[in-house]
């Protein structure tokens, strides 16, 4: 896997589009509440983006190891294609990771 081809969704995604909308929501509504509500949201994406479902074979995990599964595989991998072509999975996976972070940080900037 190439890891420097994840950060630039990670830098887009997790830190620009997650803080964006963290400071947007804290400002309008000013509460502690829709900081927890978007953290709910942020857990509901990761789990969305982690948790892609593929086609499972209905001979069960045995035969899922022997099976011929190459189209399984490529539409499970985070970066898809070419670098510039960012999948839906990658996309909810590190949104969902920056909401929870930044409204973490929210809340312990908030609770002292």
């Amino acid at each position: 896997m190439d890891w420097n081809a994840l950060l630039v969704p990670v830098l887009r995604y997790t830190l620009l589009a997650a803080v964006a909308t963290v400071g947007v929501a804290y400002l309008v509504f000013s509460t502690g509440l829709t900081l927890l509500l978007l953290a709910g949201a942020g857990v509901l994406f990761v789990v969305l983006g982690a948790g892609e479902a593929g086609a499972a074979p209905a001979a069960g995990v045995g035969g899922a190891e022997s099976a011929d599964s190459g189209n399984m595989v490529e539409g499970m991998e985070l970066l898809p294609g070419s670098s510039s072509n960012y999948s839906v999975r990658a996309k909810l996976l590190f949104y969902g990771l920056g909401l929870v972070v930044w409204n973490l940080v929210g809340l312990a900037v908030l609770l002292p």
